[in-house]
């Protein structure tokens, strides 16, 4: 009331007290003249009660218009604040994002400030090794040096008649000049399952597990070599019944791991010195649980060693199946490789790899992903976690029921395949 009477000024306040005044000596006028109204005599006194009750009603009507102005007054002043609260939660959880994405970028400049340091430390022990080796050479050249020295000194003391030619063969033979032309690589085992094919080893279409060693492999290792009518494709990886337990980590993927009788990883390092060896092509083969079929080809395909991070190289899609390794958002290509810890992809929140329970050339996160949870009949635990075998452009929600991924040499296609649909059709 006190506010009321202040905002309006001195009005009001004799309004109000004469409201008061009035009604106080009207109640006292109905008090003394009660029984007389009721025995019907005349009342002749003061006749104010309708004034009253319309300068009640006055009052009422200011103060609910009052009120109506105040709250509207105070709904306005909540909306802003409202605007204002929203405004400053956004900015807080831009500001949270951006904390997680520097504490990320501050943790992956960790690892890869480690790596470097035992990549400096294994330099400066090949270094060492390498000066070991140049003393012992310099050593080496030190003697030969010495030898011949000691031999044109005895063949300077040597008088003419003690020399004896023979006209059949020389006592000393004249050595052949070096070849100018670099030696041919040479192993014992095939460098991958076209080689095989191309030396008549198997030519019969099948599966078979043969030793090979790529140019730059030091020791040989076994791998699964598909045989079609026209080539033979090294098979990288293939899933086909849930068997093996593809969420596994960088060590796991580096080495390879599974069954090349069933399911298995080669290994990236494998991967890797395969295709480092020429243009190698990658073949995909995938069936969903309707038992339709499909195909992906890619004419280029290698990735980089693991200093790089096994980064992916692709090119040249085409097949059935869809281009779910190159397409326009979320490109593989270039992208390195991520397991569940060793994170490298784009998404500065987390880990597609241990949030999609596998391990991939991840972006953020993926158009593909064939290393996921193996789900039988291909229905998820989650309709849109997509934690699956997934190639989206069969199916975005839906994990595929068998893949092989597998390699040969391109030129291979060029040379002997006039018709590449053909090949294709017979794989």
């Amino acid at each position: 009331m006190r506010r009321i009477i202040k905002m309006n000024g001195g009005k009001l306040v004799a309004f109000v007290y004469l409201v008061h005044l009035v009604a106080a000596q009207d109640t006292m006028f109905a008090d003394d003249n009660y029984d007389d109204v009721n025995d019907g005599i005349d009342n002749k006194g003061c006749n104010c009660l309708d004034d009253l009750i319309k300068i009640d009603e006055m009052v009422k009507k200011k103060l609910i218009n009052f009120e109506k102005r105040l709250m509207s007054n105070m709904d306005y002043k909540n909306r802003q604040l409202s605007k204002k609260l929203d405004a400053q939660t956004q900015i807080n959880r831009d500001l949270e994002h951006e904390l997680r994405r520097l504490r990320k970028e501050v943790n992956r400049i960790k690892k890869t400030d480690e790596k470097q340091q035992e990549n400096l430390q294994t330099l400066r022990q090949h270094l060492h090794q390498h000066k070991s080796s140049i003393d012992t050479l310099n050593m080496n050249n030190a003697g030969i040096k010495l030898s011949l020295e000691n031999i044109s000194t005895i063949l300077g003391n040597l008088q003419p008649g003690e020399i004896h030619v023979s006209t059949s063969s020389p006592v000393i033979s004249t050595p052949r000049s070096k070849e100018t032309t670099t030696e041919p690589y040479n192993s014992l085992f095939p460098r991958d399952c076209q080689d095989v094919y191309d030396t008549g080893g198997m030519r019969y279409p099948g599966d078979y597990y043969i030793m090979l060693q790529p140019k730059t492999t030091i020791e040989p290792f076994k791998a699964c070599c598909r045989m079609t009518n026209e080539s033979g494709w090294t098979v990288i990886q293939r899933r086909q019944d849930g068997s093996i337990d593809f969420f596994q980590d960088w060590a796991s993927y580096k080495n390879g791991f599974g069954n090349l009788e069933g399911e298995f990883w080669l290994g990236n390092d494998h991967i890797h010195e395969l295709t480092s060896q020429g243009n190698y092509k990658l073949r995909i083969d995938m069936e969903d649980w309707d038992g339709h079929r499909y195909f992906s080809e890619y004419d280029s395909f290698m990735i980089d060693n693991e200093d790089d991070l096994y980064r992916l190289h692709i090119r040249g899609y085409h097949g059935n199946a869809g281009d779910s390794l190159t397409p326009y958002w979320d490109n593989h290509n270039n992208q390195p490789f991520s397991t569940k810890d060793m994170d490298n992809d784009e998404r500065y929140y987390d880990n597609c790899a241990e949030h999609y329970h596998g391990a991939w050339w991840f972006k953020s996160c993926f158009k593909s992903h064939l290393n996921g949870i193996y789900y039988q009949k291909g229905s998820h635990s989650d309709f849109f976690v997509r934690n699956g075998i997934q190639w989206d452009t069969i199916h975005r929600h839906s994990s595929l029921k068998y893949v092989v991924m597998m390699i040969k040499p391109y030129k291979v296609i060029l040379d002997s395949d006039s018709n590449l649909d053909s090949s294709i059709n017979e794989v």
